[in-house]
């Protein structure tokens, strides 16, 4: 009888435990987490074939048309206005890779006339994954943005939304745009980068 008493108050005993009485140093991390890390660790055993390569950007393309040398020609292209070096993205072989959100372009109106001013100021290298035809660009184990190769992969192509166009809304940067009218302009658009294998 003594027996089944201590047995009894034993499993009453467990079975008023809960696990979320217990201390404990694991973090739970949903699947979405989870899938997202996993897609921000580079396959080591497996390279990607852009692994070494160099790009070159190519292209600059915003939303709406600007006339940046004043030759009274609107493009949508900034390459095509008088944007400046075109810079390099080479997918080095530690998975790092030049940031292409670093390059600084800034539009103003200056003297009644279009201006683009750039500047390079690349601080961080993200990790580099690719997938199939797509790139991803990690910081801290989350895409930040992706890129998509041509099926050649010669060209890769990066659209990137306003609040990643560094320039245009930092301090000393600018976002407006002269029009054909003459009236000036709020840029709030995303703008597409085009780079170039060599």
């Amino acid at each position: 009888m003594k027996k089944l008493f201590i047995t009894a108050i034993l499993l009453g005993i467990l079975s008023s435990c809960n696990t979320d009485d217990v201390d404990s140093d694991f973090i739970v991390v949903s699947s979405e987490e989870a899938a997202q890390q996993d897609n921000c660790t580079p396959d080591t055993s497996n390279p990607p074939s852009i692994l070494g390569s160099t790009y070159f950007r190519s292209s600059f393309i915003l939303e709406t048309a600007v006339d940046g040398n004043g030759d009274g020609v609107f493009s949508f292209d900034l390459k095509d206005e008088g944007l400046c070096s075109a810079d390099a993205m080479t997918f080095s072989t530690n998975f790092r890779v030049w940031n292409p959100e670093s390059s600084f372009v800034s539009l103003q109106v200056v003297n009644d006339a279009q201006a683009i001013y750039c500047s390079h100021a690349d601080g961080t290298l993200p990790i580099y994954i690719k997938t199939g035809n797509n790139v991803d660009f990690c910081f801290g184990g989350e895409i930040r943005f992706s890129g998509t190769l041509s099926d050649d992969e010669n060209t890769l192509t990066i659209q990137l939304p306003y609040d990643q166009l560094y320039g245009f809304f930092l301090a000393g940067g600018g976002n407006d745009i002269l029009l054909p009218d003459g009236t000036i302009e709020q840029y709030q658009g995303s703008a597409t980068l085009v780079y170039e294998r060599q």
